[in-house]
């Protein structure tokens, strides 16, 4: 398997980046009426350990007196 390097063009008449971003944001409304319960539904997921781990040291902090 070799690896691919792909080219991005960085520099964009005003027109194409403006085209660009029309794109994206209509791509993102779109997935989101398709896919936004289960985006939301999975970030509030990923988001519980993370959660669950700023409890246990604030309840550590408090047991200890920091």
């Amino acid at each position: 398997m070799s690896m691919r390097v792909h080219k991005l063009t960085t520099y964009l008449r005003a027109e194409d980046a403006y085209t660009i971003i029309e794109f994206l944001d209509q791509l993102r409304d779109m997935l989101m009426l398709t896919y936004g319960d289960e985006i939301r539904t999975m970030l509030q997921e990923a988001s519980q350990p993370a959660l669950q781990q700023r409890e246990l040291w604030a309840v550590n902090c408090a047991r200890s007196g920091l």
